[in-house]
């Protein structure tokens, strides 16, 4: 009998110390801000270069809308750039051009049309010592950091006057943790539902005319790389209000019922092998 009763109790404390972990969790949570008592969840930026003249980018993009929606599209969020060969306008059928300078900016600084499209970035950090990823590998990337807590908390209001097609921003930033000078915001306008032509091997023909093309990037509404947050470091806990504002140009058909500003804050540390990484992302529609 007490042998029985031994046994059994060794037997407990071996379930008891296989027990699953489950996710989320971290080796070195965010401690929380002071004031806030509360954790921020990471968000994903996606950045699908893309072109309308590339067969295999139509897949891409399915995939990039499937993982924001597993998620959720305000913890995933998608920007779809248009650069390099792929989106060059080959008239008369291929004739838009969906081009930024941001975008192109971006292409020459990560290179990633030289590595062939589609491919893409998460959130700008590196994955086995490469920054660009494959599209088959998104998903995988993204699982691994989407549990992670964010060190940057940002929430963004915008508004929009049809009078003079300006679009302006209210935008909170709060420090999560320290946080350094070399921090940026980027506000970058993309717009949805777009129609026109796309080729795509999936298809026979391949030439798609009334293809649907989604977070397109249209423009940045503070430059290329965005604005300092501040020009000196701060302790957890500290927050500021920056306010933007952008005028849609008259020669721009863009239709601000389908468009989103996607305002994130990344580290722009240009020397050496310095980091790009995206700190914090959201969205959020121009009008409502």
């Amino acid at each position: 009998m007490f042998k029985s009763v031994i046994t059994g109790f060794v037997v407990s404390l071996l379930l008891i110390g296989c027990d699953v972990i489950e996710r989320p969790f971290t080796e070195n949570p965010v401690d929380p801000g002071p004031d806030t008592g509360e954790y921020v969840k990471q968000n994903i930026l996606l950045e699908d270069y893309t072109g309308h003249t590339c067969g295999n980018c139509p897949e891409a993009a399915e995939i990039a809308e499937q993982i924001a929606e597993s998620y959720g599209k305000d913890r995933v969020i998608v920007v779809a750039v248009h650069a390099g060969g792929f989106a060059d306008p080959q008239p008369p059928t291929y004739a838009a051009d969906y081009r930024t300078s941001e975008g192109t900016t971006f292409d020459n600084t990560f290179r990633i049309s030289r590595a062939g499209n589609p491919n893409g970035l998460v959130n700008r950090l590196p994955r086995n010592g490469r920054i660009i990823i494959g599209k088959d590998q998104w998903s995988t990337v993204i699982r691994e950091l989407i549990d992670d807590t964010a060190a940057v908390k940002l929430e963004v209001q915008p508004s929009y006057d049809s009078s003079t097609r300006t679009i302006t921003a209210q935008v909170d930033i709060t420090y999560m943790q320290y946080g350094t000078a070399e921090y940026q915001l980027v506000g970058a306008l993309v717009e949805n539902n777009i129609v026109g032509d796309q080729m795509d091997y999936r298809k026979n023909p391949s030439h798609v005319e009334d293809y649907v093309f989604q977070h397109v990037l249209r423009a940045h509404m503070n430059g290329t790389w965005g604005e300092p947050v501040s020009s000196m470091a701060h302790a957890k806990g500290w927050k500021t209000t920056k306010t933007l504002s952008y005028t849609i140009p008259a020669d721009k058909t863009w239709d601000p019922a389908n468009m989103d500003l996607v305002a994130y804050v990344h580290r722009h540390n240009t020397t050496g092998t310095g980091t790009r990484e995206v700190l914090q992302v959201v969205k959020a529609a121009v009008t409502k």
